[in-house]
């Protein structure tokens, strides 16, 4: 048995791999559902649901940032004729985080909100427009907090998204001080982490 494939050089590799690839540095790329977006047709999902029973749930959310629940009266709700229920966390039992990945993202504000549109209780209605104006009649005081709202404070005062951790291997602070050359600064860069739709592709070379 014999090998027909004809054996290729790293270079002629390097140039069959390289005709066909082109990068988006420096150029303005299409969003990949820009097309929808501009024509309109892009679907988008609401904080409502609907149920078979006809029963609506609108979902009531925070109007600031970062601040501390210190109270929330659902009473005034059940002013409104057709409203089944109005939930805070409090009547959630078991577990009320709903991270698919790591902790940290409850189904409703717990104590605190982080940020702007954080749902904080839900109105079940026999129609949406009750469950909205029941949702919206409902008292919710806030004491706000200090925002953090660059990375450098956010790192000064260790207000980090998930524990820290550390990958090592060696000892970096002694192979920097044995180092003949050393440079130092500060870098500020635009790039930031995209937000679900993660349209990602790699190109691999052998």
């Amino acid at each position: 048995m014999s090998n027909h494939h004809a054996a290729k050089s790293q270079a002629e590799m390097a140039e069959l791999f390289s005709q066909d690839l082109t990068t988006g540095v420096g150029r303005s790329v299409k969003h990949d559902s820009a097309d929808k977006h501009v024509s309109g047709e892009a679907l988008y999902i609401d904080d409502r649901l609907e149920f078979p029973n006809q029963l609506h749930v609108y979902a009531r959310t925070a109007d600031r940032a970062h601040a501390r629940i210190l109270r929330i009266d659902t009473s005034p709700c059940y002013a409104f004729e057709g409203v089944r229920i109005a939930i805070t966390h409090e009547d959630i039992p078991g577990l009320k985080d709903i991270g698919p990945v790591v902790a940290g993202d409850p189904l409703l504000a717990i104590d605190k909100v982080e940020f702007f549109g954080q749902p904080v209780l839900a109105v079940a209605a026999r129609d949406l427009d009750t469950a909205r104006r029941a949702a919206m009649a409902a008292i919710v005081e806030y004491e706000d907090l200090e925002p953090v709202l660059d990375v450098v404070d956010a790192l000064r005062k260790k207000h980090f998204v998930l524990d820290s951790h550390t990958h090592q291997r060696g000892d970096s602070a002694a192979a920097l001080a044995r180092a003949p050359h050393r440079l130092q600064g500060t870098l500020h860069i635009g790039g930031q982490e995209h937000f679900y739709l993660e349209t990602q592709i790699s190109s691999v070379m052998p």
